[in-house]
């Protein structure tokens, strides 16, 4: 994410001696069994033992390289997005059906590469691999991506969250308390 770098800052500003391991991948982590002490997630947490913020909702947009677009063409619909690739970014039959719900239908076989992690999906995207959800906060950092179907937005939510337990942790909280304020100004 574009945003983490800023916030990483920050908390070295405040805490130098903080070492902080950032694991950039989609799925959701285990904050019960403390895979991970935060998360930033577009779910929330149903477990009572977590606590959870919402952040905000964001919104997305699909977007495609240049060079795709010079290759394949531009949509012009939605009905013309059946005969484009898709680049997935985690789970393919949750992100189709997530999707089908918002009246976008397509077909698991339009994934042709994917990764769990957000960022590399968007690299995939960049070398013209396919077409790809993104957060428009990301994407106006990459003048080389085209929005397409500017009229077809996705909203999502951005919760930040860690166990209970540990959100007590001075440095815990810190850190959480700097990513919601920096995640919060996308």
């Amino acid at each position: 994410m574009v945003l983490l770098p800023r916030a990483l800052g920050r908390i070295r500003a405040l805490a130098p001696n903080l070492v902080i391991d950032v694991i950039a991948a989609n799925n959701l982590r285990d904050l019960m069994r403390r895979e991970a002490d935060i998360a930033i997630r577009h779910v929330r947490p149903d477990q009572p033992d977590l606590v959870a913020r919402l952040i905000c909702e964001a919104t997305g947009h699909f977007y495609a390289s240049r060079a795709y677009l010079a290759t394949r063409g531009h949509p012009r619909s939605l009905k013309d997005l059946d005969q484009h690739d898709f680049i997935s970014m985690g789970d393919t039959p949750r992100m189709v059906a997530y999707l089908r719900e918002i009246g976008i239908d397509l077909d698991e076989r339009q994934f042709r590469v994917g990764s769990e992690n957000g960022m590399v999906g968007w690299a995939m995207a960049q070398a013209g691999l396919g077409i790809v959800p993104m957060d428009e906060a990301v994407a106006k950092h990459s003048p080389d991506m085209v929005r397409i179907l500017p009229q077809t937005a996705i909203s999502f939510p951005i919760w930040l969250t860690t166990h209970r337990k540990i959100h007590t942790s001075p440095k815990i909280r810190l850190v959480f308390d700097v990513l919601a304020e920096v995640l919060a100004q996308r």
